[in-house]
Order: C-alpha cells, then structure tokens, then sequence
C-alpha cells in the first residue's frame, strides 16, 4: 500500500470510529449538540431574548421557541449581514450563502466559522464511508474533482457572500487542496458554461479518482466529455472510482451515469442544504441515508401534514417512529433556529438514524386532489427506466387541466432521454402503474380513466432541460431542475404543447 493509501486508511479507520459512536447513542449526541449550541448562542442577542441560559430540555426550548421561517429570521440575518455582532451567533458572521430557495426566492443564510468546520468535518466522514466501500487505494491514487458552486466571493462592508459550496470550498485545508479541483482560478469561474468547458479542456488527462456535484449538472459535463473526447467518462479518467451526489436523489440519473461512465464506479448519495451542510450520508448505493448526529446541527421534525397549524408538534429524535415522514427543521451553529429546511424525509431506522428524502412540503403534485410526491416521481422514473433499458438526462411533470379538445386532466411528463426507449408508450406505462401502486388517490383517479386519463410523454430534444435553465438564468450547482413545473414553464421547455408516445 501507498504512503498515501496508508494515510487514508488510518484516518478513516478514526473518522468511522467517532462516526459509528455517535450514530450508536443518536439521542444523546443530539442532545450534546443542542446543549453545546444554547451554551455557545446564550450571550446573543437572540440567545437573551429567548432565555437560552436556562433552558433544561428540548420541551423547554420548543415552548420558548416557535418556528422560524426565512421571512421571520431576515431581519436578524440582515442585520449581522450590514455588520452588527452577537445577533443569532456570537461575533461577526463573514460569510453569507446565497441561496436559490424554493420556499422563499434568493434567500441571504449566515455561515459562521464553526459551521465551516462542521462541514469540513462531514466531508471527513464522507471520505471515510469512501474509503470503506472502495478501499484507500482507490481514493488515494487521484485528485477529487468538486463541481460545485464559484468560490468568487462578493462583498459587502466586512462580510463576504456567495454560493454556499462555494464558501466551505475556499476552505479546504491546504494539506488537502492539492488533490482537489479544480484549480482556485477555474473554480472562481462564475460562468457555468465558462467552467465546464474550462474543466472538459484541462482535466481530460488529470488524475481524478472521485467527482462530486448534483446529478443534473455532472451529467451535462460527463455528456460534454464524452462528446469531445469520443469515449466514456470512465475511459478518460481511468482512475474514476466514485461519484458523490448531492442536492437532489441520485437513483433517476442512475442509468444515464452508468452509459456516460461506462463502467463501475462506486455511488454515494449524500443529503445537504445550504442551511445545515452536509447532514447526511448513504453507506453503500441506493441504500438511505445516515444522519450524522454529531455535528452541530440539532434535528427536530414535524410530522407532515401538520406543518400549517400555529403550534405544531415538534420531536427529537428520541421522538420520532420509523416509517413515519417528517418535515424537518434545522438548528445551527451558525445561529440559524427552529428553521423549516422545507424537506420531507422518512425513517428507515432509529439505531443508527437512518433517513429517506421524500420530498419537499412545497412541491407535491395535486392539481386534482392526487397528492403525487416527488419521490414517487422518482421510484416511477426508475422502474420506467428499468423496465425499458432506458436512461433519463432529466425530467419534469406539468399537470395537463381540462380543455375542449381533452376534457379529463392528466399529467405530461416532460423528458429528455440519455437513451431513449424502444417503446415510450411501455416507459409511460411503467410510470403510470408504479405510481397507481404507490398511491391510492392517483389510482382512484385513475380508476377507468374518471378522474385522470393515463399520464402523457412530452419528449424533448438533448439539452432542452439545459438551454430552459439557461434562459432563465439558473445554470449551475446551486440550481435544481423542478419536479413539477406549471404550465407556463411547460410551454418555455417544450416550445409547444405538441405530445409523443
């Protein structure tokens, strides 16, 4: 084994080690965290108004504490970000992600010193769960290709703000920076278009072991290389063992990943947010998600559908039941509380905590009282493409409302094939009897053809999805392509209301 192999395999062993401690008492290492977070925030302006110097238990903090939404916490976070000190956080808060949230617009998020060491230390057990899986070898012999955010930072009086991803990567340790890329003057590259074409130029001979970013954008790139080069992704980086998700569920790009590759790598999901970080990591592929516990962040949950009420319930995880969904709430050490991420996620298990992401409270497709959730878009995408030998670049769904030329509602799905399937008539079938299966409403709906008729495939050409976002100036990692679109946005994606299959 390799210096550096050997070097990855004790600290990882470490790394586990503290990991798997936590996650073995995940009640009272999220108990620490919210302890030490009230100890450190009690000084604060928010800390004093809220009595953080005596609060014993979590029941206490959440009568003293209501949910906060964005709305309610800007003008605190405002007033930290024009340079006051001690607001929600102790001392000055530098940086400022700037967020492209699906609950309230471009929204201004503080990113306190601790908290940038908090996700430096998930990257920590990300490399860790790495190494487990593939051995150190395979993540020692190259460099880790990071398609994130720009790290070009703007400023504003003494604080700085940016892309979250952005923020945490000016950060890497420099005993680290150099199996990182790219490089600091191609990752400050503000351009989308500007940097992949930048990494498809430089990189097609580095070293890369590992590439991380969000599914939709990584594909663009693979398919850029691929295109240029004439061969998979996995033939241009020999080295290619790993691909790190993050930003939205990696299993509906699966099969376009494994034709743009070629080959067998290692996938590993990971849940994040531009609030919390890094707070989740899937052990092995396809498998949900363990909660890291330990870490600055202090978890309550809401069950879904009570979201609305003035004073709904709110559970720790000593609380909450597997199989139950929850919407979840975030508090921070950057002074971020009682904050509604606007995810919905499920338990898979308690012992060590275990989460599915189910969706978001604010995106749910049921223009007809159908209540179609994204991960059952999802589930419906995968077996489609299974069944099909097909693979998705990326897709959206548009409820279609009743006309005179279509008097019952139905679905279009908007997609855009890697590989398109012989029988898109059969792919629509598959997405049609998944989803009935998964969902009692739909299939009422769906019953006879009374409610809904069968949903209806609007294909598009390669790089539909791409050029839509573009136009709405929405390129780049910070940027998720929508679920469910309405039906203006059908019409820019499509460019007409003209359907196949």
């Amino acid at each position: 084994m390799s210096l550096a192999g050997k070097l990855f395999s004790v600290y990882s062993t470490r790394c586990i080690k503290t990991f798997d401690k936590a996650a073995g008492s995940p009640v009272d290492s999220q108990l620490a965290v919210l302890r030490e977070l009230l100890k450190t925030a009690k000084n604060t302006e928010w800390g004093r108004k809220y009595g953080y110097g005596d609060l014993p238990d979590p029941e206490e903090f959440r009568k003293r504490v209501p949910v906060m939404d964005y709305e309610t916490m800007a003008p605190e976070w405002h007033r930290a970000f024009e340079g006051d000190r001690n607001v929600t956080w102790p001392g000055h808060t530098r940086y400022f992600a700037l967020s492209s949230g699906t609950t309230a617009g471009n929204k201004l998020l503080p990113v306190s010193g601790e908290s940038i060491a908090s996700n430096l230390r998930s990257g920590g057990y990300l490399i860790s769960l790495m190494v487990r899986r593939g051995g150190p070898e395979k993540i020692s012999c190259g460099k880790f290709l990071y398609l994130g955010g720009p790290t070009a930072l703007r400023k504003r009086n003494k604080c700085l703000y940016g892309d979250a991803s952005g923020i945490i990567s000016k950060h890497i340790p420099f005993y680290v920076r150099h199996r990182h890329l790219p490089d600091r003057k191609t990752a400050a590259i503000i351009d989308w278009e500007e940097k992949t074409g930048k990494i498809v130029e430089k990189y097609a001979r580095a070293k890369i072991c590992a590439v991380s970013g969000c599914p939709s954008w990584v594909s663009l790139l693979f398919g850029k290389m691929q295109e240029k080069y004439g061969k998979p992704v996995g033939e241009i980086w020999p080295e290619l063992s790993f691909f790190v998700s993050y930003g939205m569920s990696f299993e509906p790009y699966r099969k376009t990943f494994e034709s743009l590759i070629g080959r067998p790598v290692y996938y590993v999901d990971t849940y994040s947010s531009s609030e919390g970080g890094m707070t989740a990591i899937a052990g092995n592929a396809g498998e949900p998600m363990r909660l890291i516990v330990d870490n600055g962040v202090f978890f309550e949950f809401i069950p879904a559908g009570k979201t609305a009420g003035q004073s709904p319930p709110r559970l720790h995880l000593g609380e909450v039941e597997e199989g139950v969904e929850y919407s979840l709430l975030l508090n921070t050490n950057s002074g971020i509380w009682a904050y509604p991420l606007g995810d919905v996620i499920r338990f898979e298990s308690l012992s060590p905590p275990v989460v599915r992401f189910v969706g978001r409270t604010s995106t749910c497709l049921s223009a007809f009282g159908e209540h179609v959730t994204v991960e059952m878009l999802e589930k419906a995408v995968v077996s489609a493409c299974e069944a099909t030998s097909s693979a998705v670049r990326d897709y959206s769904v548009c409820p279609r409302f009743p006309a005179t030329n279509h008097p019952v509602p139905a679905h279009r799905w908007v997609v855009e094939f890697e590989k398109r399937p012989e029988k898109p008539n059969k792919f629509m079938r598959v997405v049609d009897e998944t989803i009935r299966n998964e969902n009692e409403d739909y299939d009422t709906h769906r019953t006879n053809d009374f409610g809904m008729v069968p949903p209806v495939l609007c294909e598009v050409p390669r790089d539909a999805f791409y050029l839509w976002m573009q136009s709405k100036g929405q390129l780049g990692a910070q940027h998720k392509v929508p679920r469910v679109i309405c039906e203006e946005d059908f019409r820019k994606l499509t460019g007409q209301e003209a359907v196949t299959g």
